[in-house]
């Protein structure tokens, strides 16, 4: 009688020991978890870029062409008058063709009287030619002289900012980006009911630098944003 139930203690000892290290196990596990993370820091912009582009409306290509590049080189010509040095203009020019037709043929009435029939048509076309100024400076005067410039010379310009050299930007945006990731990941082990562990693997998103013309409302403003995606450890 005492052997067996020795016996059968033991049994229950030894089935409790094993629930208890299945469940150390359990608790214990540890699962790869990918989040995404994103900075971004707002710098001023150290340069301008300014595209300017002239026109044809010549429906004959050869002359088109011709005479969009001899209204290109007094562009240039009037850039450089007005202090645009050689090394400002970017090399290339880019080339873009735009064509409209409309047809209708309808009938035409005259107190209630069919005419015949009448022909309508529209008809456009035009090339355009571009290039771009690159202005290291951001100061508005300089900038509008260049602007003044090219629409002095017909051509129609456009100026936006820039930055550079993004690297020192781009290393706090990054910066930002893996503390976002590392919230959100907290936030995913959190609702999980475990803990967080290292990082497994990043991997970064590159970087964008743009005009920020948004909430400071400051258009020589440039937006530098980095993404990364980070795997950590879910321990549970």
């Amino acid at each position: 009688m005492f052997n067996g139930d020795y016996m059968k203690w033991l049994v229950i000892i030894f089935c409790i020991m094993i629930s208890a290290g299945l469940f150390a196990v359990v608790q214990g596990a540890e699962y790869p978890i990918t989040v995404d993370g994103e900075g971004t820091v707002t710098v001023p912009a150290d340069a301008a870029m300014v595209s300017v582009s002239v026109e044809s409306n010549n429906e004959n290509m050869t002359e088109a062409q011709a005479d969009v590049q001899t209204k290109m080189d007094h562009l240039l010509d009037v850039l450089k008058k007005a202090g645009v040095k050689d090394s400002d203009i970017l090399p290339g020019q880019s080339s873009g063709i735009t064509r409209f037709e409309y047809n209708s043929n309808v009938r035409g009435r005259v107190n209630n009287t069919t005419t015949g029939w009448e022909n309508n048509s529209l008809k456009a076309s035009s090339l355009t030619r571009s290039t771009i100024v690159r202005l290291n400076t951001t100061d508005k005067t300089r900038i509008n002289q260049v602007l003044d410039a090219a629409k002095s010379a017909g051509a129609v310009a456009v100026a936006g900012y820039i930055l550079s050299d993004t690297s020192k930007a781009m290393a706090e945006a990054r910066q930002k980006a893996m503390a976002n990731a590392k919230e959100n990941a907290a936030q995913v082990a959190s609702e999980a009911g475990g803990s967080l562990g290292k990082v497994l693997d990043i991997s970064d998103y590159p970087g964008i630098a743009r005009a920020n013309p948004g909430g400071s409302g400051q258009m020589n403003l440039v937006d530098v944003t980095s993404g990364v995606v980070v795997t950590y450890v879910l321990i549970v």
